[in-house]
């Protein structure tokens, strides 16, 4: 799929770059979605952008996030959105923005456009009112920072509720400790992207000219929100950590409680087992064939023998 912002504000679909007329070449922006190896040659071709970006975005280079060359301005963001099949689960796709003097190009997915067109319909809809191509730049990375602020929000929620089931409900199971897991993962996934916007952006920055100040400015105001939401997240991973910490607390408890009572079992029984013993293998002198009372009081002995230990441990708050 193929959208395109004219000059007059019109946005054309079309499935295929074949379909595109040559007087819709004249436009402020154009997104590829799904895009092929076809449509970069023919963005490459017909508005002599440099694409290289695109091919090897998965390099820790620099230059694999930020390019500028031949009057173009070229980089990559990963951005990370929840994943359709599950829920709690944030995955992370790329999207590009090449900025050259023929308009904005924009290369991204379906599954992160679907997304966006779900939850930020109203937003979007702002940008068909813009005509100017650096405004529409400008809007697509302040929205990239609002979006981070939503999502970080919405993690935060999660863990605040988990936090509720574990601290106050006293909850504990595997359940919650696999939620612990993917919003672990989930805020790794968020600080890394994060890491990697701040430094493109900080890129960007240094590569306006000085004469626009008005632009750096306003780079620099989203750099601030997004230092903040650095530090957000660095709290959800703290919580998320007491919150690891509380559960093995809980299972280690658990788990001595368990052993104080087969302690505690073990001498009920062992004692009375250890006076049948003696009277057992005694052949020579058996109490309860020796005497009237033998066989009762060595019953009692027994009984006797296997609450003590209880009535002890019990004064030692073992149970």
């Amino acid at each position: 799929m193929i959208e395109i912002l004219l000059k007059n504000k019109e946005i054309i679909k079309v499935s295929s770059t074949n379909e595109i007329l040559p007087e819709q070449m004249d436009f402020y922006a154009i997104q590829f979605i799904d895009y092929t190896d076809q449509q970069i040659n023919w963005a490459g071709e017909n508005f002599g952008i440099n694409c290289s970006l695109m091919k090897r975005y998965e390099d820790i280079e620099i230059s694999s996030h930020f390019l500028v060359k031949n009057n173009q301005t070229a980089f990559h963001i990963s951005i990370p959105y929840y994943c359709s099949k599950e829920e709690n689960k944030l995955v992370e796709s790329p999207i590009f923005f090449i900025m050259s003097d023929s308009g904005l190009f924009f290369f991204s997915n379906s599954s992160i456009d679907r997304f966006f067109n779900l939850k930020y319909t109203y937003k979007l809809n702002e940008l068909h009112e813009i005509s100017d191509m650096i405004e529409i730049l400008m809007f697509q990375l302040e929205f990239i920072s609002d979006y981070y602020a939503d999502i970080t929000e919405s993690e935060a929620k999660k863990i605040k509720d988990l936090a509720n089931s574990v601290l106050l409900k006293n909850e504990s199971s595997k359940k919650i400790t696999d939620l612990i897991t993917t919003y672990s993962f989930n805020s790794l996934l968020l600080k890394e992207s994060l890491i990697e916007t701040i430094r493109v952006f900080n890129l960007y920055k240094k590569n306006i000219q000085d004469q626009d100040s008005h632009t750096k400015e306003r780079i620099e105001s989203e750099l601030d929100d997004l230092a903040v939401i650095s530090d957000y997240i660095q709290f959800n991973f703290e919580r998320l950590d007491n919150l690891r910490g509380n559960i093995k607390n809980k299972i280690d408890l658990e788990q001595n409680y368990i052993f104080k009572v087969l302690t505690v079992i073990t001498l009920c029984v062992s004692l009375p087992a250890l006076i049948a013993g003696i009277y057992g293998m005694n052949f020579k002198n058996i109490p309860g064939l020796d005497t009237i009372y033998g066989y009762p009081i060595t019953v009692i002995i027994m009984v006797v023998s296997a609450i003590l230990p209880y009535i002890y441990f019990k004064k030692k708050k073992w149970l």
